[in-house]
């Protein structure tokens, strides 16, 4: 019984301490559009998702472009950042233009 246990904590540490992303180290160059939410007359300007997906949603109103050097997993955390901290009225959308090698 304890062996099976301790077999059961060291599969659950092993699997625990795994890396969020394999591919934290090696960078991109993205194109980053800013979108916000397009104020509805009797609902909540907000996005139901941190991807705006503008292609066909009229709900998106374009802000700015900017480019940006980050790893796929730093994007992840911005696209995220953004779309909580502004109550889910802003979102970023990021296209991928080149990568770096190093």
């Amino acid at each position: 019984m304890t062996k099976n246990l301790l077999i059961l904590l060291l599969m659950i540490v092993a699997f625990g301490c795994k890396k969020n992303s394999d591919d934290d180290t090696k960078l991109y160059k993205w194109k980053r559009d800013l979108y916000r939410a397009r104020v509805q007359r009797d609902e909540p300007a907000v996005f139901f998702s941190r991807d705006p997906k503008v292609t066909g949603n009229t709900d998106a109103v374009y802000l700015s472009t900017d480019y940006v050097i980050l790893t796929e997993y730093r994007k992840d955390k911005q696209q995220d950042s953004i779309y909580k901290a502004s109550g889910r009225m802003q979102a970023y959308k990021y296209e991928k233009i080149e990568s770096f090698e190093e």
